[in-house]
C-alpha cells in the first residue's frame, strides 16, 4: 500500500526513483480511429499486410490503413474479456473497426509500455452492451494510467517485448512439434482399409494384423459408478479423467478428494505396470499411464492392461485419428457423453509385430517428452511475466 501511495513499483531497473505520475490515456495518447476501413472477406484484395481486428490478425490484405507504431485496443468483439486484447504494432498495418487505434505522443510516451500498462487497466469494468462486450472510445481516453518517465517507460516496455518474443518462440515450436507429431499419428498408422503405414521405420515390412481391443487387453474397465464415502485422512486419492493429463497422473494435494484403506479394497482394480488409464465421459481421450500411484479410479475413468500388445504402442494408438473416430460415433448422452467399454472392446485396431510396436511407442515417447519440456519452459516464461507485470506496475 506504501508503495501506491507514493506512485512507485516494487521492482524498478536501477538508476531510477521518481515517483510515477497520473494521467488519462487522452492526455498521453492521439487516437487515430477515423482511419479504419473495414472490408468483408470476400473483398479484401491478398496481399502481405496484417489485417487487424479485436483480436489480432484476421487476415493479410493488400494496401493499408496505418503506418507506424501503434496500440491496438479491442473496441468489440474481444475473445476474452479479463486478459482484454491489447497490442503494440508496427509497419503497415489495415486495422477494421472493432479495435481501436492510439499513438503515444512522441515525448511522453512510449508505445510498448504503453500496450503493457492499458492492459493492466479493469477494462471489463469499463464494458458496455450485452452479449458483445463493448469499450467506448471516450471510456478508453479516460482511463487513468500512472505513468514514469519515457526513458524508464522505454526500458521496460523493452524488457517486457523481449518475453514475449521468448513466449512466441516457445510457442512456435511447441505447436511445430504438435504438428509433427498429428503429422506421424496419420502416417505411422494404417488408414482405414489398408494393411501398411505410409511412413516405416527401415526393416519393416509385414503386413499389419487386424484384431480388437479386447481381444489385445487382459482386461478393459472403469472405475467405481457410485460416489465413495471420502476419507479427509485416506490413503488412496479419487481420480477421474481429468487427472489424466500429457500422460501423467496429476494430482493437487489440496483439491482432490480422499478415499480410505477400506473403501479402496472393496473397489480395488488390481492396476499394474501394463495399465494405460483413459477418460471415457466428458472429456474423451485424456490419457496416462499407471505408475503405481495410490489412486483409486472413478467412473470417467477407463483402464487397459496391456497382454499382447506393447503398452507403449497402447498408449499411441489409442491418440490416432482411426481409434478416435471409431470411439466418437459410439458415443452415448446428451449433454454429457459417455464411451461404454463394450464399445471399446469391439473397436478393430490395426498392429504390427511386437518389435515394430516397441519402436513405434519408443519414438513417440520421445516426442511426447520434448513436447512436455517445451510446454515446461513456456508455462515458466508465462510466469516470470506475470510476476513482473505485477511488481513493474504501480
Amino acid at each position: 500500500m506504501e508503495n501506491k501511495k507514493r506512485n512507485k513499483p516494487k521492482r524498478r531497473f536501477a538508476g531510477f526513483a521518481d515517483d510515477w505520475e497520473e494521467r488519462k490515456v487522452r492526455e498521453v495518447t492521439d487516437r487515430y480511429d477515423n482511419l479504419r476501413v473495414p472490408v468483408v472477406a470476400n473483398l479484401r484484395v491478398p496481399g502481405s499486410v496484417p489485417y487487424y481486428g479485436a483480436n489480432g490478425v484476421q487476415d493479410y490484405v493488400d494496401g493499408y490503413t496505418h503506418n507506424g507504431e501503434f496500440v491496438l485496443v479491442a473496441e468489440d468483439g474481444a475473445n476474452d474479456l479479463k486478459n482484454y486484447p491489447v497490442m503494440c504494432v508496427k509497419g503497415r498495418i489495415w486495422v477494421n473497426n472493432h479495435a481501436h487505434v492510439l499513438q503515444g505522443k512522441k515525448k511522453i510516451t512510449d508505445n510498448k509500455f504503453l500496450s503493457y500498462v492499458i492492459s493492466q487497466a479493469d477494462i471489463e469494468s469499463l464494458l458496455v452492451g450485452g452479449s458483445r462486450a463493448k469499450l467506448n472510445a471516450e471510456t478508453l481516453m479516460d482511463i487513468e494510467l500512472l505513468l514514469p518517465t519515457k526513458i524508464e517507460q522505454a526500458q521496460i516496455g523493452g524488457f517486457l517485448t523481449h518475453l514475449d518474443h521468448l513466449i512466441t518462440l516457445h510457442q512456435r515450436k511447441l505447436d511445430k512439434l504438435d504438428s509433427i507429431k498429428k503429422s506421424y499419428l496419420s502416417e505411422m498408422f494404417p488408414q482405414e482399409g489398408e494393411k501398411k503405414p505410409k511412413r516405416r521405420f527401415k526393416g519393416f515390412t509385414d503386413d499389419w494384423e487386424q484384431r480388437k481391443l479386447g481381444e489385445v487387453c487382459s482386461e478393459i474397465g472403469d472405475g467405481l459408478h457410485s460416489a465413495p464415502i471420502y476419507d479427509e485422512h485416506g490413503d488412496y486419492y479419487f481420480i477421474n479423467g481429468n487427472n489424466l493429463v500429457n500422460g501423467k497422473i496429476e494430482i493437487n494435494p489440496e483439491e482432490t478428494k480422499r478415499v480410505s484403506r477400506k473403501i479402496f479394497d472393496k473397489n480395488d482394480k488390481h492396476l499394474d505396470d501394463t495399465t494405460v488409464l483413459f477418460s471415457i465421459n466428458g472429456t474423451i481421450g485424456n490419457l496416462a499411464y499407471y505408475k503405481g500411484e495410490r489412486v483409486m479410479l472413478g467412473k470417467s475413468t477407463a483402464y487397459f492392461k496391456a497382454n499382447n500388445i506393447d503398452k507403449t504402442f497402447l498408449f499411441v494408438l489409442l491418440q490416432t485419428s482411426y481409434v478416435m473416430n471409431n470411439f466418437m460415433v459410439s458415443l452415448t448422452g446428451t449433454t454429457i457423453k459417455n464411451l461404454g467399454l463394450e464399445s471399446i472392446k469391439s473397436t478393430k485396431i490395426m498392429m504390427p509385430r511386437n518389435e515394430e510396436q516397441k519402436s513405434i511407442g519408443l519414438y513417440f515417447q520421445q516426442i511426447d517428452h520434448l513436447i512436455t519440456l517445451h510446454q515446461r519452459k513456456l508455462e515458466k516464461l508465462k510466469n516470470i511475466k506475470q510476476a513482473y507485470l505485477n511488481e513493474m506496475f504501480v
